[in-house]
C-alpha cells in the first residue's frame, strides 16, 4: 500500500533558474524526499542526471521549469529521454503554451504545474506520479517474484498441454528433459504415443472419462521415453476452456526413484525368501541327520551299559576263583609235604592261572575304563548334540518368524 514514507526513500532532480524559486521550494521538497538534487538550468540539469546514473544513485523524479537559460526543460528532458524513457516528470511553466504541453506530451511528461506554484496542488501531482511509480515498481517485483515462482515449478514439475484427441500442445523443459524428446518430436507422437504399452486400454477411456466430465484426474502414470527406458509421474490433469478450444493441463511430478525403489525392494524380498527356503532346506536336513545320529547313539547306550554288566560279574566271578585257590594255599598242610611235588606243579599251573586270570582281571578293568570313558564320551556329545538340536530349533522358529514378517511386507507392498 502505498504511504509517504515511499518518498522518504525516493530522489528528486530539482531544476529551477531562479534561484530564490529554487530555494524556497528545495526547503518542501526535502521534508518529502530522501534527498533533492539541484539544478540552475536544463545543462546543469541533464550532466547531473548523467552523472546520477554513473555513480547507480538513481533519480525517481525529476521536477522541472522549462523556459531556462542555457538548455531549457524540454531540451533536457528530450537528452534525458535517450537514456531513460521512463523516469516520471513533473513541468512547471509560467505559461501555458500548447505547443509546449504537446511536445511535453511527445516526451511522455507525467503531469504539469502553471507558475506561480500552489504547493498544496504540486504536493498533490507528486503524490500522483509517485504513487503510480509505487504501484508500477510493486507490480514488476510481483511479475518478477511470480516469474521466480514459475522458474521453481518448471524446475521440479513435469508439465504438458493436450487437446481432447491426445494431441500435445506443450510441453516444459522438464518434461522434454524427462522423456528424452524435443518439442517437435513430443508433439509429433502425442500423448498416446508417450504412453507405455504396459498401460490397459480401459485405464486411459476411465481418465478421458474423467476429464471430459469436466473433473479434474489425478493418479499414477508410467511413461515411455525417447531412450525406450520407462518413467512414472504422479499427475494431475485438468480440463481449461478458452474462447477457441478446449485444453487439458497436466502437471506431473517425477516418482521413476521410488517406483525403481521399489521394484528392486521386491526383487530383494523374493530373493531374500528364496535364500531363506533353501537355508530352511539345509537347516532341516541337518537337524534330520542330526536326529538319526542321536537315536543312533540313544540305542547303542543300553548295549554298552548290557556289556559294562557282563565284564562286571566275569571280573567277580574269576575273583571269587583266584580267593578260593589262595585260601586252598594257605590249608595245605605239612602232612601232605610229601604231595608237595605234585601240588607244587598244581601250583604252579594255579599260579600261571592266577596271573592270566589278573592279566584279565586288568584287561577287564581297562576294558570297563575304557567302556566308562566311552559312556562319558557319548554322554557329553549326546548332551552337545541335544544342545545343537535345540538352537536349531530355535533358529527355526526365528526363521519362521522372519518368513511371516517378510511374508507381511509382500503383502502389503503387493496390496
Amino acid at each position: 500500500m502505498f504511504t509517504p514514507d515511499f518518498l522518504k526513500n525516493q530522489r528528486v532532480l530539482f531544476v529551477e533558474d531562479e534561484e530564490l524559486a529554487r530555494e524556497k521550494l528545495a526547503k518542501l521538497l526535502s521534508k518529502l524526499f530522501k534527498e533533492v538534487v539541484l539544478a540552475s538550468n536544463g545543462l546543469e540539469g541533464l550532466n547531473k542526471f548523467e552523472k546520477s546514473k554513473l555513480t547507480d544513485e538513481k533519480i525517481d523524479l525529476i521536477i522541472s521549469d522549462i523556459n531556462m537559460p542555457i538548455m531549457n526543460g524540454l531540451d533536457m528532458l528530450e537528452k534525458i529521454r535517450e537514456i531513460d524513457y521512463f523516469v516520471p516528470t513533473i513541468f512547471t511553466t509560467a505559461r501555458s503554451e500548447s505547443e509546449n504541453i504537446l511536445k511535453a506530451i511527445d516526451l511522455n511528461v507525467s503531469n504539469y504545474i502553471i507558475k506561480p506554484i500552489d504547493t498544496t496542488i504540486l504536493i498533490k501531482k507528486i503524490t500522483e506520479v509517485c504513487e503510480k511509480t509505487f504501484f508500477e515498481t510493486e507490480l514488476q517485483d510481483k511479475q518478477k517474484e511470480l516469474q521466480k515462482y514459475l522458474d521453481a515449478v518448471d524446475s521440479v514439475a513435469v508439465i504438458y498441454k493436450m487437446d481432447e484427441n491426445g494431441n500435445i500442445l506443450f510441453a516444459n523443459k522438464s518434461m522434454l528433459e524427462t522423456s528424452k524428446y524435443t518439442l517437435e518430436e513430443i508433439k509429433e507422437i502425442g500423448f498416446y504415443g508417450l504412453i507405455h504399452p504396459d498401460i490397459p486400454k480401459d485405464y486411459l477411456e476411465e481418465t478421458w472419462k474423467t476429464l471430459k466430465n469436466d473433473e479434474p484426474w489425478t493418479g499414477n502414470t508410467k511413461f515411455l521415453g525417447k531412450d525406450n527406458e520407462a518413467f512414472y509421474l504422479k499427475n494431475t490433469i485438468f480440463k481449461q476452456k478458452t474462447d477457441s478450444r478446449i485444453e487439458y493441463i497436466t502437471i506431473g511430478f517425477s516418482t521413476t526413484k521410488e517406483n525403481n525403489e521399489k521394484r528392486e525392494f521386491q526383487k530383494k524380498v523374493i530373493k531374500t525368501i528364496q535364500e531363506f527356503n533353501k537355508k530352511e532346506f539345509t537347516y532341516k536336513k541337518n537337524i534330520q541327520e542330526l536326529t538319526d545320529k542321536l537315536s543312533q547313539v540313544e540305542s547303542y547306550i543300553p548295549r554298552l551299559e548290557e556289556e559294562l554288566e557282563e565284564q562286571k560279574a566275569k571280573t567277580a566271578n574269576r575273583q571269587r576263583q583266584l580267593d578260593h585257590y589262595e585260601m586252598q594255599m594257605h590249608n595245605v598242610d605239612e602232612k601232605y609235604y610229601g604231595t608237595m611235588t605234585v601240588k607244587a606243579k598244581e601250583a604252579e599251573e594255579y599260579a600261571r592261572t592266577l596271573a592270566m586270570i589278573k592279566q584279565e582281571k586288568n584287561l577287564l578293568a581297562e576294558k570297563f575304563r575304557d567302556a566308562n570313558g566311552e559312556i562319558i564320551a557319548t554322554k557329553k556329545e549326546l548332551a552337545l548334540l541335544m544342545k545343537t538340536n535345540e538352537e536349531k530349533i530355535k533358529k527355526i522358529y526365528d526363521l519362521t518368524d522372519v518368513i511371516k514378517s517378510l511374508e507381511a511386507k509382500i503383502k502389503e507392498l503387493t496390496e
